[in-house]
């Protein structure tokens, strides 16, 4: 049958090594597109090869993290094939096409290609192929006319409405474990065996084996340094000349002079305890910088060692005879030089686990969490010089593909490079309408933060050469604006039809325009997507006298002191007249941080000058009794005066739920960016292409000051009898004017709060304990109860100490909502952001928390399993990729991978926006459960 073909394909992945057996193509209810989605980008079938033949496929012929791109998928999948014809010996008619896996045109011919593979002589050596012996394969020509049969007939369409999968969890589990194993020997393995001889006291507790373990991985990772040194340079420095030697051994001395201090400084740190850990790390993490050019510098050493070898036998010989006596041959020295790097990504992990088990009264408390601060800086460093690396040589490969590009290049310098235009944001088919011709022409576009490349493809050999380019167009980006087109009407949707989703790229002074054409409108919302966070990367609206700029030397930001990331374009200048100020993206505009290293904390809420004017008259009016109460009120109000006025759309609105009191709606689409005019608590006024309105305040994010946190101003004081009365003060939703913004018993009640991830609609009290059962502490949600007695009312109820609590949300005679009778709100969604920041245990003692995750914003309603826990943002981070997610202080994002720990980045969903991302790690801090 055809459904065992691809069910005998994962079962063979996984026997190889390849697919972890827990993948979901090996699940029960899997389909043949879950296969499909994990080889589309060329990743795991060219770490295929090479679990079959190690070394047949060289690591840097293939791009290990494709990023969604389709130029470096189609580069891997043909990478694979050439492979399998000239190390496998496939015949070129055992071959797919490269694009019969990229967009699945014809899976069966995928599953027939790897069949073949399996069951070569040299795959038979790591397994048995598929499928079994017994068992009759189908023919790549045979046509399925049985519809339960033809498995595959949809899987096209299937491609084009899934973006590519991110493997990252499986890759590592493919090639990390190599690296893995010979840093576990060098130094954890052997701390182990050398524990009896350490110079620290037998430990007791959990964080004394902590600071054993650091302290001794510590001393074996200098050995291991010392052995390089001591059985390699040494003795092949007469045999390896002089120019070659130095770049396969580039810095190695170095980073022995540098960890021996730091070891001993360390060793004295953990035994003498006369100086701190985390001082140390703080100390060190200037020099521990060189890290960064040894990753720079590693892919050089490593192909000047590959060809040293080839070009001299002697050499060969010697090399070997130096592996030989260093560790009798286990590892080559081309795995030990990856040791450094394996290291210097482990200092934050083994931080964190060592404040963890010091528990929060240690004496050593802060100093350790700076050290763990500066050792996740520097990781992510030099994660981010690993990664502009690659990014580097694949704009180097687009360059060289485009052939005749630097003739058409706008007016540059003569050596401008495609590099000096930023990273690549997107790359893939459109098909573009110039509006001085109206003609519509298929162009492959290369998206780059400053200029977006039109060009044309022209295929020299699909199979293995691959596609060049003919340059045709550029758009320089900063002179251009982008333009939403109307959706694709629902009719056309649903007939499939293709290349009818479409956006506008318009020149600013009106000279011409283009307009783009996307196969789907997924795939038209992803590009408008990336071209506008180019243009947000190239021109941040936060500050215009700050430009991307490419610093020559490791540099700190001028305000959070943090290391500007990566080789190239790692953060913006300021353009004053005498200005030095280096900043990160999100730092823009922020003032420079003279104190403490952690930024300040950002205003959680914005009045208008209106407001402050009415309260200082009434102060003015009041006696200075009466003054000194409202104080004390007013107090519990922290202000911020709206400086920048726009903010960003985080989703659609068309006017519901309404305003109401007869104020218009202001509708907007998806990342329009409003004016803003004013604001009402929940309610804000803005200004978009000419007309006014109000919308939720939900539904946006400051566009120029992403710190500002959204929270109503919920209380009023009003004078009665001398005395100052806490009430709610009415709104333009509230029912004091008559207009209620929710009426319990209004059948539009669950339409007009649909939009909150808190709110469930209808549900029974056995339902939301079920519901919440698995959930972390913390997840809340308020229901319409459908319990006898209260059928029809509001219920709160919120996971706590491991248990589901059920409040009760009251609405008195005046139409205001409370839980309890000492606070009351005009709406829910103002009880619910109170809550947020405020702890039920004022109105409840039994429940000391506050409403800390919204149920749907759990993946798919909190069922997911796949959630590890939560973190909240303790610095801001603005993304610079589409991959990535922005987060503002305070921000809560669910985890849903800590593979890539090491490399200083977690995967996440926002728990507001609902967006999927990656954000490092170093700007978090992990929620404990409690």
């Amino acid at each position: 049958m055809a459904t065992d073909e691809w069910k005998h394909c994962a079962d063979w992945l996984v026997r190889c090594n390849i697919l972890p057996e827990e993948h979901r193509a090996t699940q029960a209810n899997a389909s043949a597109f879950d296969l499909a989605q994990a080889l589309r980008d060329g990743v795991l079938i060219c770490h295929l090869l090479n679990n079959l033949s190690p070394g047949s496929v060289d690591l840097k012929d293939f791009s290990q993290r494709p990023q969604l791109s389709q130029f470096l998928c189609l580069k891997n999948i043909r990478t694979f094939l050439q492979t399998c014809q000239t190390h496998f010996g496939l015949s070129p008619s055992d071959l797919f096409d490269p694009l019969d896996l990229f967009e699945v045109k014809d899976f069966r011919k995928v599953l027939n290609t790897l069949s073949k593979l399996s069951k070569t002589p040299i795959a038979r050596r790591k397994c048995s192929g598929f499928p079994p012996e017994q068992t009759t394969p189908h023919r790549p020509s045979r046509r399925y006319t049985d519809e339960d049969e033809d498995i595959y007939g949809n899987l096209p369409d299937l491609a084009l409405r899934h973006d590519l999968d991110d493997n990252e969890e499986i890759y590592d589990h493919v090639y990390q474990e190599d690296d893995d194993e010979i840093y576990e020997d060098l130094c954890r393995r052997r701390h182990r065996r050398e524990s009896s001889v350490s110079e620290l006291p037998p430990p007791v507790t959990k964080r004394d084996f902590c600071i054993k373990e650091l302290h001794d991985t510590e001393k074996n990772y200098v050995e291991a340094l010392r052995m390089i040194q001591t059985h390699f340079i040494k003795p092949l420095r007469d045999i390896i000349p002089p120019a070659d030697r130095d770049v396969i051994f580039a810095h190695i001395e170095k980073l022995l002079e540098i960890h021996k201090k730091f070891q001993l400084e360390l060793q004295e740190a953990c035994v003498m305890g006369n100086k701190k850990i985390g001082e140390v790390f703080v100390k060190y993490k200037k020099s521990l910088l060189l890290y960064g050019n040894y990753c720079s510098d590693m892919p050089k050493a490593q192909e000047k060692l590959e060809d040293v070898l080839k070009r001299s036998e002697n050499i060969r010989t010697q090399i070997e005879a130096c592996e030989k006596k260093a560790n009798e041959g286990k590892f080559k020295l081309r795995d030990l030089l990856h040791v450094p790097m394996q290291r210097v990504l482990k200092y934050h992990l083994l931080l964190r686990e060592l404040i963890k088990q010091s528990g929060k009264t240690a004496e050593d408390k802060d100093s350790l969490q700076e050290g763990l601060e500066a050792m996740m800086d520097l990781s992510l460093y030099v994660n981010e010089v690993k990664r502009d690396n690659e990014t580097l040589q694949l704009i180097s490969e687009i360059q060289a593909s485009i052939g005749d590009l630097q003739m058409y290049l706008p007016k540059t310098p003569a050596n401008t490079t495609l590099k000096d235009y930023g990273r690549l944001q997107k790359d893939g088919e459109l098909k573009v309408k110039n509006h001085t011709d109206n003609r519509v022409r298929i162009r492959y576009i290369f998206l780059f933060d400053k200029v977006m490349l039109m060009c044309k493809a022209r295929m020299v050999d699909r199979l293995f050469s691959g596609e060049s380019y003919s340059f045709k167009e550029a758009i320089i980006l900063a002179v251009y604006k982008v333009h939403d087109q109307q959706p694709a009407n629902r009719e056309t949707q649903r007939r499939g039809e293709k290349w009818t989703s479409s956006f506008i790229m318009a020149k600013k002074d009106g000279s011409n325009a283009f307009t783009f054409f996307a196969k789907t409108e997924d795939t038209r919302a992803k590009w408008i997507d990336a071209i506008k966070l180019a243009l947000e990367n190239a021109s941040p609206p936060q500050g215009i006298n700050y430009v991307m700029h490419t610093f020559d030397k490791p540099t700190e930001c001028s305000v959070c002191h943090k290391l500007l990331r990566g080789v190239f374009f790692q953060g913006y200048k300021c353009t004053d007249p005498g200005s030095d100020i280096a900043v990160h993206k999100e730092c823009i505009g922020k003032p420079p941080n003279t104190g403490s290293r952690v930024p300040p904390i950002p205003a959680r809420v914005i009045e208008t000058f209106r407001t402050l004017d009415v309260v200082h008259e009434r102060r003015r009016s009041l006696s200075i009794r009466e003054s000194s109460s409202i104080s004390r009120f007013e107090s519990r109000r922290t202000t911020s005066i709206i400086c920048e006025r726009q903010v960003r759309a985080l989703c659609n609105y068309n006017g519901t739920p309404s305003p109401g009191a007869g104020r218009p709606a202001l509708s907007f689409q998806k990342d329009d960016v409003i004016k803003l005019l004013n604001n009402d608590a929940q309610w804000w006024k803005g200004l978009l292409n000419g007309d006014e309105g109000w919308f939720p305040s939900q539904l946006v994010q400051e566009e120029n000051n992403p710190r500002i946190r959204r929270k109503p101003s919920y209380l009023d004081v009003k004078m009665k009898n001398g005395t100052p009365s806490i009430v709610s003060p009415p709104r333009p939703h509230s029912p004091a004017n008559n207009v209620p913004y929710v009426n319990v018993d209004s059948d539009g009640m669950s339409s007009q709060l649909n939009v909150y991830k808190w709110f469930v609609g209808p549900m029974d009290r056995d339902t939301a304990n079920r519901r919440l059962g698995n959930m972390p502490n913390g997840t809340f949600l308020i229901r319409v109860s459908e319990n006898p007695g209260r059928r029809g009312e509001l219920s709160l109820s919120i996971r706590y100490d491991n248990q589901v609590r059920h409040i009760r949300v009251e609405k008195n005679a005046e139409g205001l909502f409370y839980l309890a009778d000492t606070k009351f709100f005009s709406s829910l969604p103002e009880l619910v952001e109170f809550y947020q920041d405020n702890s039920l245990a004022d109105s409840f003692p039994g429940v000391d928390t506050v409403l800390k995750f919204p149920f749907k914003s759990q993946a798919g309603g909190g069922a997911n399993a796949r959630i590890l826990g939560y973190a909240e943002a303790v610095y801001d981070y603005a993304a610079t990729a589409t991959s990535q997610l922005s987060l503002c202080r305070g921000d809560k994002v669910a985890i849903l991978s800590k593979t890539g720990s090491d490399k200083g980045w977690w995967k996440g969903e926002h728990c507001v926006t609902g967006k999927n991302g990656y954000f490092p790690l170093a700007y978090v801090r992990e929620l404990d459960d409690d």
